[in-house]
């Protein structure tokens, strides 16, 4: 069962992703069903089921076991169709319920004070473009120098990347991701400046320095990587004592930024790159509630005053 587990998924599934399923099945799949010693057609929906509750009571989230899910759901989907198997069996396995991830949300000051502690870390470029275009994390990261066209005043969202057993780029991942932006003025002045900044670590790191076209760089010229990002802004706002939010709630910062300074839901969508307005517009119904809690208490404000 396991070895067609993985001879299936690795034949179907791109590169990128193929790193976190080896994980769920090398950590968790593999070593439970390999004592059980199930072959192919002995596996019931009892035996998922049992698998489920037991990683659960273990500790996994819900989320994560979805994933674990998918990875068996498309082995077997593709044993049934080769007749290998009459049907599923995980089509009878009750899962857990995936609790809703509350987004967090910065203001303005607060991501101003973000730019502030960032400024002069490893994380600050992508933290700062990230800021003002709502970009997604592989977005940050795999911007070029080539994207760039200060003659023309644009940005172009063409590339993530992201990581795998090492650092890749790929295509965004969806058309609307695919973008070409104007260049905010004080954009421009930070990348200049971050340009030349560059052009004297490449002159003091001579034959060592790690010459490319990211934007995102260290200061050797290698391209800042994931793990990189999400630990040191994860350490930062511990240190600063700033509010836990993960790297892509600035992309919901941003949005709900742009909702509150009345932009239209389509111009936030095309800005963002969202695939579908309804995303965006999820977060204009957390913005909106938002907004009249904020009315309600100057309503009440106003008439304790009266009275």
């Amino acid at each position: 069962m396991i070895e067609w587990l993985e001879n299936i998924i690795k034949s179907h599934i791109e590169q990128t992703t193929w790193e976190g399923y080896t994980t769920n099945i090398r950590v968790h799949i593999e070593p439970y069903f390999k004592a059980k010693r199930l072959k192919l057609s002995e596996i019931t929906a009892i035996d998922l089921q049992e698998y489920f509750n037991k990683k659960l009571k273990e500790g996994l989230s819900a989320c994560y076991l979805k994933k674990h899910h998918a990875n068996i759901k498309k082995a077997l989907d593709y044993a049934t169709k080769l007749g290998l198997i009459n049907i599923n069996p995980i089509q009878n396995v009750t899962m857990p319920k995936i609790k809703k991830h509350d987004a967090k949300y910065y203001t303005v000051e607060q991501l101003e004070q973000l730019l502030t502690v960032t400024k002069g870390s490893n994380i600050e470029s992508a933290v700062f473009l990230s800021v003002h275009y709502g970009f997604r994390r592989g977005e940050a990261l795999g911007l070029r120098w080539g994207d760039i066209d200060f003659k023309e005043g644009t940005l172009k969202v063409s590339n993530t990347r992201t990581r795998v057993a090492k650092n890749i780029e790929k295509k965004p991942k969806s058309e609307s991701s695919i973008r070409t932006l104007p260049l905010i003025p004080r954009v421009v002045k930070y990348l200049k400046a971050l340009k030349e900044q560059q052009e004297e670590d490449k002159n003091t790191f001579g034959n060592c320095y790690n010459d490319n076209d990211y934007v995102c760089r260290y200061s050797d010229g290698t391209p800042v990587n994931v793990n990189t990002l999400n630990h040191v802004f994860k350490r930062t706002l511990e240190e600063n004592n700033m509010l836990h939010i993960r790297f892509h709630d600035l992309r919901h910062s941003t949005a709900s930024y742009l909702i509150k300074n009345g932009l239209s839901l389509k111009e936030i969508q095309v800005w963002l790159g969202h695939s579908d307005i309804s995303i965006t517009a999820n977060i204009y119904t957390h913005v909106d509630t938002e907004m009249k809690k904020n009315t309600a208490s100057k309503i009440n404000e106003l008439f304790s005053t009266a009275s």
